[in-house]
């Protein structure tokens, strides 16, 4: 569970995770922000101004995404975002925000076309804020999630709720998992915890697309990240073999196996490596002080180099 929630504060840190944009793009779009201008004041008169492609009239966005201004009046999340991206991406490419733009603001109403008209300084603004964020390694998850999302109220206002509602919601389930009284780690059997995870899937089936939680293997795995840490290696056991049964085929339970025989064969075996070396160190220690005792410095360096490499030669070709 701790590799999971440091996974998801490194996520956070970065939370610009829907937002990223390559710096082509970002340079390729730094004109329309006179484009903009020339659209806002466009939104004031309610006359678009409609400019001709020079480098490529016969360009037209929804050629290449037919299903474009569909998404831009009801689009919502990642889907939205995608959709405002390849928008300012593509019309920079053409030359031809001007045209699009006063297009969409005959089309869209008000609240959509501002939006579209506002993502690309909304964008680069909450980039730079993210930038600026400080948050101490001690800070708790918690608070981390609180600060990214009033970075991104401040940007987006009500529309932030358009674009990261499931992003939140996301956010509101793994603060819930992490709570250390929350429902797992109440659990004192493999039963328990089986009814506990099976009625968790059931609270969030809406959302198990959006959590990644779609497959029967993701099933398997992030109940794998909730057993408890105060389980006995008994009841653990048990809970992984039910687990198992339920989510993964025959094949991939044997795969399993067979990965967890040959960690443990691994471990095994550099146990077995370290107390050989130790006690090398022990006898080579005694030699020194006994038999070897008259030996010079350099010829005693010499032998301890030379049994050393023996004892490694002989542990690994055994």
């Amino acid at each position: 569970m701790r590799v999971t929630l440091l996974l998801i504060s490194v996520a956070i840190l970065g939370s610009v995770y829907f937002f990223i944009t390559d710096e082509k793009i970002i340079s390729s779009a730094k004109p329309v922000k006179a484009i903009s201008q020339l659209s806002k004041n466009a939104v004031e008169t309610g006359n678009p101004t409609i400019t001709s492609n020079k480098k490529n009239p016969s360009v037209d966005i929804d050629q290449e995404f037919p299903q474009q201004d569909n998404l831009f009046a009801d689009g919502q999340g990642q889907t939205l975002i995608t959709a405002l991206t390849i928008f300012w991406q593509q019309c920079s490419r053409y030359d031809n925000c001007e045209q699009l733009l006063a297009q969409q603001q005959l089309l869209l109403n008000q609240e959509r076309y501002l939006l579209l008209l506002n993502f690309l300084d909304n964008q680069q603004e909450q980039q730079r804020l993210m930038g600026e964020l400080l948050i101490s390694k001690d800070t708790s998850l918690a608070d981390k999630i609180a600060n990214v999302q009033a970075i991104r109220a401040q940007v987006w206002g009500k529309d932030a709720k358009l674009f990261f509602e499931p992003e939140d919601a996301y956010y509101d389930y793994r603060l819930s998992l992490a709570e250390p009284d929350n429902r797992f780690n109440q659990t004192n059997n493999a039963d328990d915890f089986i009814e506990q995870y099976n009625q968790l899937l059931q609270e969030h089936s809406a959302d198990l697309d959006n959590f990644s939680l779609n497959s029967d293997t993701a099933k398997y795995e992030e109940a794998l990240q909730l057993i408890p840490e105060n389980m006995t290696e008994d009841q653990s056991a048990n809970i992984k073999a039910q687990l198992a049964n339920k989510y993964l085929t025959g094949n991939e339970q044997q795969s399993i196996t067979s990965r967890v025989e040959q960690v443990n064969q691994q471990a095994q075996e550099i146990t077995n490596y370290q107390q050989g070396l130790n006690q090398l160190e022990i006898t080579l220690t005694h030699e020194r002080t006994t038999s070897k005792e008259m030996m010079s410095d350099q010829d005693w360096q010499v032998y301890k180099a030379e049994r050393f490499y023996q004892f490694r030669l002989n542990f690994f070709n055994s």
